[in-house]
């Protein structure tokens, strides 16, 4: 199953299991979403005042970073000057580059199996048989996803029941299943997925970040270029696995020092306009706001915190949630520098193992003699740009993507060897 069909399958679960949730809980849990601190004095205010020790918060600050929130604005494409920061868009390269082409992916027919059974499941879910499989099979095919479905959908409402949720069968209709036309057009999607992944394909543009602009910032983290730009592009259809070696096939991250003058925006490539589903975002201005970001529990940055009591960790992680995650309808999910805001934990030591060959999908590489080596390099990831959901680029990104370099590549000016986390809620 592709990660873009668990992505459909975790939000139908979560919807149905949100509904056990007193909605005053869920309200609370709004209001108490707060921007990130301005300052390291307001940082300091805040986590006494939700209780952490002066000793806690004291550590907390020594390893605070500066950052800069990004956020946006829906905005004619024209009216951006050349090299000015954005999300989506079109890219502005120097004249004479082209567009990034990513190469095929490794072991490319895994990957497009995953894919064509993606889009077999949607047309069986739906009742439909899959137009290329025999008729025989395509009807044996359907039955087994109605059974396998109606399993899922008894189970489910009887743990919702034994909980106490008012609910019955017609509150599950479409748990498992699209309407006819909307699954016919998600597995078309799907399909050419299957074939894209084993070719050379144009990398979607996500973002470009004026630097030199940015550095006049007081939240500027200094350990970016305070000259050029950064571009960054991604491979938003096929959403590449951050936890294998082969994901790096699906980004791109330059660093740009042409003058502004020698830039020149380029066109749309007919492969991503001709993509079924999204390849492309619509422009968004950003504008910079600066602040200051602490550590995440639960990653290999934590180590640099030293000694915090167990009670001062908990209150910290409590203080943590409170700042929500980079998925927010209201925006402000877009960071240059800092520390990041992660939906999930392990981003820094993912990086240092896939970077390094080993695919972090399961805990078996956490085992080995070179994992247990390359754990203590961790800590050495820094967040560069971290793009979330963004309403004004037409398209709300399920999650959000973190691009790390280690510091000694950042210091070095090597991004070939940034690395991008996508995380999802």
């Amino acid at each position: 199953m592709s990660r873009r069909f668990h992505l459909a399958l975790a939000g139908s679960l979560f919807a149905c299991v949100s509904m056990m949730i007193p909605h005053a809980v869920l309200a609370q849990e709004q209001d108490e979403v707060m921007a990130l601190p301005s300052s390291r004095d307001e940082l300091s205010d805040r986590l006494t005042e939700a209780g952490m020790s002066a000793a806690g918060v004291e550590a907390i600050i020594k390893v605070a970073r500066d950052g800069i929130v990004l956020d946006t604005k829906a905005s004619d494409e024209a009216t951006l000057a050349p090299g000015a920061s954005k999300v989506g868009g079109l890219p502005d390269l120097p004249k004479g580059v082209e567009w990034p082409v990513r190469p095929a992916y490794d072991s490319a027919e895994t990957l497009a199996a995953q894919f064509n059974a993606d889009a077999a499941n949607l047309y069986g879910d739906a009742g439909i048989a899959p137009p290329w499989m025999p008729e025989a099979e395509g009807k044996a095919f359907v039955a087994e996803r109605k059974r396998a479905n109606d399993e899922v959908k008894a189970s489910t409402l009887k743990i919702m029941k034994d909980a106490g949720a008012e609910i019955d069968e017609k509150d599950l209709e479409g748990m498992t299943g699209l309407p006819p036309d909307a699954a016919a057009k998600a597995a078309a999607e799907q399909r050419m997925l299957a074939e894209i992944v084993a070719k050379p394909y144009p990398l979607p543009f996500i973002a470009q970040v004026d630097l030199a602009a940015m550095a006049k910032e007081p939240g500027f983290d200094k350990v970016l270029p305070v000259t050029g730009r950064l571009l960054f592009f991604y491979d938003m259809p096929v959403l590449p696995a951050s936890y294998e070696p082969r994901g790096k096939a699906g980004w791109k991250v330059i660093y740009d020092d042409t003058p502004v003058a020698d830039l020149e925006r380029k066109p749309l490539p007919k492969e991503l306009a001709d993509f079924p589903g999204t390849a492309s975002l619509k422009a968004a201005a950003m504008t910079p706001r600066s602040v200051v970001t602490t550590v995440p529990v639960g990653d290999s940055g934590w180590d640099v915190v030293g000694e915090i009591n167990g009670d001062d960790v908990s209150t910290y992680s409590g203080w943590l949630f409170s700042l929500g995650w980079p998925t927010a309808i209201e925006g402000g999910n877009h960071q240059l520098g800092g520390w990041p805001r992660a939906i999930q934990s392990g981003m820094q030591a993912m990086s240092q193992f896939a970077s390094n060959g080993l695919d972090a999908g399961s805990g078996e590489a956490f085992q080995t003699d070179e994992g247990k080596r390359l754990l203590a390099g961790g800590k050495d990831w820094h967040l560069v740009l971290q793009i979330g959901t963004d309403e004004a680029t037409g398209y709300p990104f399920p999650g959000a993507l973190y691009v790390l370099m280690r510091e000694e590549d950042l210091a070095a000016r090597n991004f070939e060897k940034a690395w991008v986390v996508y995380e999802q809620d």
